[in-house]
């Protein structure tokens, strides 16, 4: 009597299991790729951003000591 696995094909089987979570590797890996590179734009704006607000805190101080008058004109 022979008897019949259940999974006819197993090592088949796991090299398709393998192949499907290499690719949903690859995918998280190509997401995370992604994310990183929006994050380092996010990151570039936000310290622009800064650096505008500095200017205008530099200006406002410029402006604070300046006469009422002349700092309408500038």
């Amino acid at each position: 009597m022979t008897t019949r696995s259940t999974r006819p094909n197993a090592e088949g089987s796991s090299r398709e299991v393998q192949l499907g979570l290499e690719q949903k590797l690859d995918q998280m890996l190509a997401t995370l790729a992604e994310a990183n590179r929006k994050a380092e734009i996010a990151n570039e704006a936000v310290l622009g951003l800064k650096e505008e607000v500095a200017e205008v805190h530099r200006d406002n101080t410029h402006l604070k000591g300046l006469p009422a008058s002349k700092a309408r004109s500038e």
